[in-house]
């Protein structure tokens, strides 16, 4: 009963201490957690503004991670004296992996299609400037040199039928690296080698000398001018008389060449009519003067 009587004692004398034990050690354990608790978390990463960040840095964030940050934006300062509490504007912004990849493949996306259209462009460009610049170096050859002297300014003036037979013969015989003789030269030579002297082509020359291989004078210098003309050359026909071989002037029809300012004549049908199988080019580029007496106006 005694000790039952001291131990009494004791608690009561000690309990004031007792109690300052336990609220030091839930102190101390509370305090432990803190420290805890401050040193595993991290701080987000603040920004001013979402501009700071260009693309570069979104892609090299995206490729480990979604980003998160924060925009503190602060407010003007409060008035103490009015007593208004300080604002702030907060924003959170989230970018993924897949929208960054998105954006930036399409920035690439469309730098690379309007690089591409600006070379095609210059391309292009140095293309039409070459067919533009026009190269002379005299030869010595006077119908050469008159020839490849003038700069070619084509003219498409046919249409539908006759235009599509026309260019279809042009593309067969005529390159784009030829000079102007060459291919003047290669059309009247193409129009002797393929056509004949017949009737029944008129009001169809393209077709009856291009398609079906025959026609009159008349027939020979329209086609003959018209493929002149659209390679750029400055031709026409004309008609009225040329000396026959059995004497006298009979009815004709020729074509007119103007380079330099000179008039030229080209005669395919007379020509063809003179070859005996070999084209001596005896109307070809010549000045009236040079083919005195053979026709008259």
């Amino acid at each position: 009963m005694k000790i039952i009587y001291y131990v009494k004692m004791l608690f009561f004398k000690h309990f004031e201490k007792l109690i300052a034990c336990v609220a030091t050690g839930l102190f101390a354990v509370s305090i432990v957690q803190s420290i805890s608790k401050i040193s595993f978390e991290k701080k987000p990463e603040t920004y001013s503004s979402s501009a700071d960040l260009n693309v570069s840095e979104y892609m090299a964030e995206a490729n480990s991670r979604d980003i998160t940050y924060e925009v503190v934006k602060s407010v003007a300062r409060p008035d103490i004296s009015s007593g208004k509490n300080r604002e702030k504007e907060k924003t959170s912004l989230t970018l993924n992996t897949y929208a960054v990849t998105k954006a930036a493949s399409s920035i690439r996306h469309i730098e690379k299609k309007t690089t591409s259209k600006a070379v095609k462009k210059n391309i292009e460009k140095s293309k039409d400037n070459k067919k533009k610049t026009h190269t002379y170096k005299k030869t010595g050859n006077k119908t050469i040199d008159r020839l490849n002297s003038v700069e070619l300014k084509p003219e498409k003036f046919l249409k539908g039928k006759d235009e599509k037979i026309l260019t279809k013969h042009l593309n067969k015989i005529i390159d784009d690296d030829m000079s102007n003789y060459e291919k003047a030269k290669e059309c009247y030579d193409y129009i002797i080698n393929n056509t004949y002297y017949s009737y029944g082509g008129w009001g169809n020359a393209i077709e009856s000398v291009l398609e079906n291989g025959f026609g009159t004078c008349t027939e020979y210098s329209y086609v003959y001018m018209a493929m002149m003309r659209y390679l750029g050359f400055d031709a026409k026909t004309v008609d009225g008389s040329t000396a026959m071989a059995a004497g006298g002037y009979g009815y004709h029809m020729w074509t007119e060449v103007k380079l330099n300012g000179n008039i030229y004549v080209f005669d395919p049908q007379v020509e063809d009519d003179m070859s005996n199988g070999k084209i001596n080019y005896f109307r070809f580029c010549k000045t009236y003067a040079e083919v005195a007496g053979s026709y008259k106006k």
